[in-house]
């Protein structure tokens, strides 16, 4: 009776889903009929954009504020910019169903964007539907946990992938009403360029892919891999990098980037 029960409220919920298909009320019915499925604490609908900063859609939280004010804009305004998620549909993500673990860089959870803000605002792990629409732009929808989520709970999200996805395209040809993106003035690379910026004008353009890679959690090693240099070569890149912008650890370069990141946002 209980599982009859529970497979009945599911049902319910995917009929909502539908009957929201082109509304404001769409996204919300998905993620509660997600969470059918799965434990999800947070959930966050957004249109990524390649070359500009994403556009909220929706925001949905079950565990009670992570901090008293709503992440969400703090995110769009540069945080993005250091998420693996974000990093995945810039190298141009297909459509599908993705987990945390599978595209983070490998020192992501000792990275200074996780323990800064990832873990306290989206929790201990995520997955996202993503689904491309167009050569520029892809629509998202995050779905995070405080604890990490079981084989069962993804193997239940990976299984409804594909309905999920089409729902999501469906609802994007009805409603045809997402805001476009602001002006950036050409932001291509905001990440290298506030690097460049912050640094003063000092630090190399390798200095400057190092610092990159760093932030969004490789470790030198895995830098060594992408630059096809060797991890003593980073070591050295490391310190010299460092020493240019007066600074001793990897938090202080976080913390010199966010800052630079805001001033920049600020004065467009």
């Amino acid at each position: 009776m209980e599982a009859l029960l529970k497979e009945m409220q599911l049902h319910q919920a995917l009929g909502s889903v539908f009957d929201q298909l082109g509304t404001h009320r769409f996204w919300r019915a998905l993620v509660l009929a997600l969470r059918q499925l799965a434990p999800l604490d947070n959930a966050l609908a957004v249109r990524m954009w390649k070359a500009a900063p994403p556009v909220a859609l929706e925001e949905c939280t079950f565990a009670g504020p992570l901090q008293h004010d709503s992440p969400v804009p703090h995110y769009c305004r540069g945080m993005y910019l250091l998420d693996p998620f974000y990093q995945t549909v810039r190298e141009g993500a297909e459509r599908g169903f993705y987990v945390l673990e599978q595209i983070a860089p490998d020192l992501f959870r000792s990275s200074e964007y996780y323990q800064s803000y990832f873990s306290l605002e989206v929790g201990q792990d995520e997955v996202q539907f993503i689904l491309p629409i167009g050569e520029d732009s892809a629509l998202s929808l995050s779905l995070g946990a405080l604890q990490p989520f079981d084989a069962l709970a993804l193997g239940r999200l990976q299984t409804v992938s594909c309905w999920v996805l089409s729902a999501m395209k469906r609802h994007w040809q009805i409603s045809q009403d997402q805001p476009s993106p602001t002006d950036t003035g050409g932001l291509e690379d905001q990440i290298g360029r506030t690097l460049e910026q912050f640094g003063g004008g000092k630090l190399s353009e390798r200095e400057a892919e190092i610092a990159r890679l760093t932030l969004r959690g490789y470790s030198s090693k895995a830098v060594a891999q992408q630059l096809s240099i060797s991890p003593e070569t980073v070591k050295t890149h490391k310190r010299k990098l460092y020493t240019k912008l007066g600074i001793a650890s990897h938090t202080d370069l976080f913390s010199c980037f966010i800052a630079e990141l805001m001033d920049e946002q600020k004065s467009h």
